[in-house]
C-alpha cells in the first residue's frame, strides 16, 4: 500500500510532512515502513490568487492531472499539502477525489474530540473561500472556533507566505502562540501546511491537545493502518 502526497505547495512544508510520516512511525527495519509517492510541484498557481481572481482554470487542470497521475503510480490514498487547494476539490472528477484524505475532516475529527475554543490559523484564500465552513459536519463544532479580525489575518497571510520562502521561524511560534492568548483560546488549528514546520515547536510550547494540526495527526496514524484508512476510502470535501 502506498500513501501519495501531492506537494510543493508550499514545498519545505511537504517535505517536513514525508519526515513527520516517517520520524513518527518508527519500525525494526526500514523495510518495513511506509511507501510514500510524493509529487512536489512547486509550480502550482497561486491558490489564493486563483480565489481572489477566479482565474482557476489552470490550477483545477494542475490538480486533476497530479491527483491522477499519483493514482496512477499505485497511491491508495493521497494528501494534499495544501488547505487552500481543498477549495478546488469539488471540480475534481470524482474517482480520483475519493482517494483524498481531506485536511478539513481531519481538522473536524480532532476539534469533535476536544474540548474548549480554537483559533483558525489560514491564508485569506482558505479563509475568504469557506474552506472550513463547507465542509460537511462543520457546524457541529463551529461554535467552539474563533478566527481572527481583520488586520490580524492579513499579518497571518503575510507570515505564511514569508514562511514558504524562509522556512520555520520562531516569529511563527511566538506569533501563533501571542494569537492564541489574544483571542482567549484553548487552542489553535494550524489551518495552513506552513505551520506543520513549527507544530513540533508549538506542541511544546503549549501542550498536545492545543494544537491542532492534520499533517502531524495523520503521520501519526499511518503505520500500520494504511491498508485500513485506504479501505475506509474517504470523500474528503463535498461539492458545494
Amino acid at each position: 500500500m502506498a500513501l501519495g502526497v501531492l506537494g510543493g505547495m508550499g514545498p519545505l512544508a511537504s517535505a517536513a510532512f514525508i519526515n513527520s510520516v516517517y520520524r513518527l512511525n518508527p519500525a525494526d527495519h526500514e523495510q518495513d515502513m511506509a511507501r510514500v509517492l510524493l509529487d512536489s510541484t512547486p509550480a502550482f498557481p497561486d491558490r489564493t490568487e486563483a480565489i481572489l481572481s477566479g482565474n482557476d482554470a489552470k490550477l483545477v487542470y494542475q490538480l486533476n492531472d497530479h491527483l491522477t497521475r499519483l493514482v496512477d503510480a499505485g497511491a491508495d490514498s493521497i494528501v494534499i499539502a495544501c488547505f487552500t487547494a481543498h477549495h478546488f476539490l469539488p471540480r475534481v472528477d470524482p474517482g480520483i477525489r475519493a482517494y483524498v484524505r481531506s485536511l478539513i475532516g481531519q481538522v473536524l475529527s480532532a476539534l469533535r474530540e476536544r474540548d474548549g475554543t480554537y483559533l483558525v490559523l489560514c491564508t485569506v484564500g482558505t479563509r475568504q473561500a469557506g474552506v472550513f465552513p463547507r465542509y460537511p459536519g462543520w457546524a457541529d463544532v463551529a461554535s467552539r472556533v474563533r478566527w481572527p479580525d481583520e488586520a490580524d489575518q492579513g499579518a497571518i497571510h503575510k507570515l505564511l507566505y514569508r514562511m514558504k520562502r524562509h522556512g520555520p521561524t520562531r516569529e511563527a511560534v511566538d506569533t501563533v502562540s501571542a494569537l492564541r492568548s489574544w483571542y482567549g483560546c484553548t487552542g489553535v488549528v494550524l489551518g495552513c501546511t506552513e505551520l506543520h514546520l513549527v507544530s513540533e515547536e508549538l506542541c511544546e510550547l503549549l501542550g498536545e491537545t492545543s494544537v491542532v494540526d492534520p499533517l502531524r495527526d495523520i503521520a501519526r496514524s499511518l503505520y500500520g493502518n494504511v491498508i485500513a484508512l485506504d479501505r475506509a476510502r474517504p470523500t474528503l470535501l463535498a461539492a458545494s
